[in-house]
């Protein structure tokens, strides 16, 4: 397990007993960002221990999600599941030096001394007499890590975001480590997996924190180097507590119809960190991130400024990336741009198939404030008129021209034209649309809204 010290190792380690979530795809995000800037390296390994839970397809998710978001890592997936003879040896040697022992206390034994922990308001803790025994030695029972009740030793870790932490080693209890010698437990075989990859930061979610103590009494129990730890705030729901599925998507994967990967990283990036402006590159996200100034605090996901920061990065899309992003082959380079001026979303892409395709409506949706059919239809007539006499040059001539058509009624003109033309109440200026359709089929729709109101 040596290794360079200052070489820079991190890793995210999802369990695929779930889609990848929001909050891991943010985690995963720093950790590669810092792996970046320190020119480090950045693995993904999956903890796939619990048997019951863990599914392949979870598994894909995760691979596929961290894909699409562009957070490549080095080598191969790593699995925890590969690595189970790693464990018992490392938890027969806590055993065999008397630093690990086992407990036969029942459930129920257990549940009392909750219960009485709880009513003397004193933090929960089992503190096992076992230890102490011949029983201690005798398998059957879970395996404990022990500690001192009577030590008055602080366990203090700088933690890289948040400064000196401290737990009281005593209050830990003597806590579990592993169900048998070959089935550990989370606190002990990450130990073993960031020991044997040589990871130098362990940069999680503040909810971890709690762990830290324990996973700290466990490297120095085997003798192994300490990381450096980081703990990232929490993303919370608009009404701050923490999100989850009742506050909307949490999958990474669902946000890939509506959402440009880049515009999702540059929206968790800026959660819980302060760039120095709202639509940067991963690039010049990784030439300004400081883990140490990553904020202490959580913050909301606030879908607004999820909507404005991809609709920043659709701006920017060609036609051809728009049609591949959108799933619409048929979007012309001609529409693309209004397409693109007005989309935060990139399924909402559809409310302007107009623009490829004709639109279906019914015949009343062209009247203007419940005008009679007779006066929409002659309207419509002359905007026929109009179009079929000017050239497609200049702009200005033809809303000169549509405006003395309307006289002092422009909504008699360009509602129905608009309707026409797109078949909804709400849509771009409609010689905007007709500059992308063009000439004939502007006239076919016209002739078809006639025929609507005969």
């Amino acid at each position: 397990m040596a290794g360079n010290p200052a070489k820079v190792k991190v890793r995210v380690a999802p369990s695929p007993t779930g889609f990848l979530h929001i909050g891991t795809a943010q985690s995963a995000l720093y950790n590669w960002l810092f792996a970046k800037k320190m020119a480090g390296t950045f693995y993904l390994r999956i903890e796939d221990t619990d048997k019951e839970r863990s599914t392949k397809e979870f598994e894909q998710d995760i691979i596929d999600g961290l894909t699409w978001l562009g957070l490549d890592w080095e080598g191969d997936v790593i699995r925890t599941s590969d690595h189970l003879q790693n464990y018992r040896a490392p938890l027969e040697k806590l055993l065999r030096e008397g630093k690990a022992f086992y407990c036969h206390h029942s459930q129920e034994e257990l549940e009392a001394e909750r219960q009485r922990q709880e009513s003397e308001k004193v933090p929960p803790r089992h503190e096992c007499r076992h230890k102490e025994l011949p029983l201690g030695k005798e398998g059957g029972g879970i395996i404990r890590l022990a500690v001192d009740a009577a030590s008055d030793r602080k366990i203090v870790f700088n933690d890289v975001i948040r400064g000196p932490i401290e737990f009281k080693a005593a209050l830990l209890g003597d806590f579990s480590i592993a169900r048998s010698v070959s089935d550990p437990l989370y606190n002990f075989y990450v130990i073993i997996d960031d020991a044997e990859m040589e990871i130098s930061h362990i940069i999680r979610g503040e909810d971890h924190i709690s762990n830290t103590p324990k996973q700290i009494l466990i490297y120095e129990a085997l003798g192994l180097p300490v990381p450096l730890f980081a703990h990232l705030p929490l993303i919370l729901a608009p009404d701050r507590s923490k999100l989850s599925k009742r506050h909307g998507a949490m999958s990474v994967m669902e946000y890939k119809k509506d959402y440009l990967s880049g515009s999702l990283i540059n929206f968790l990036g800026g959660l819980g960190y302060t760039f120095s402006k709202d639509i940067l590159s991963r690039e010049e996200m990784t030439a300004e991130f400081d883990l140490a100034k990553v904020h202490k605090s959580g913050a909301v996901f606030d879908i607004k400024k999820l909507n404005w920061i991809n609709a920043q990065y659709v701006k920017r899309l060609s036609p051809a990336d728009l049609r591949q992003a959108a799933g619409l082959p048929d979007i012309s380079d001609a529409a693309a741009p209004l397409v693109t001026e007005r989309l935060e979303k990139l399924s909402d892409a559809r409310e302007f198939s107009y623009l490829w395709s004709e639109p279906e409506y019914e015949a009343d949706m062209l009247g203007w404030k419940n005008e009679d059919a007779h006066i929409t239809r002659t309207a419509l007539e002359r905007v026929k008129g109009v179009i079929e006499n000017w050239d497609f040059q200049d702009e200005k001539i033809l809303r000169g021209r549509l405006d003395s058509v309307a006289g002092g009624d422009r909504g008699g003109v360009y509602w129905p034209f608009r309707v026409a033309l797109s078949g909804k109440k709400f849509s771009p200026d409609p010689v905007q649309i007709m500059l992308v359709l063009g000439k004939d089929e502007v006239i076919k729709r016209i002739n078809i809204a006639i025929s609507k109101l005969s």
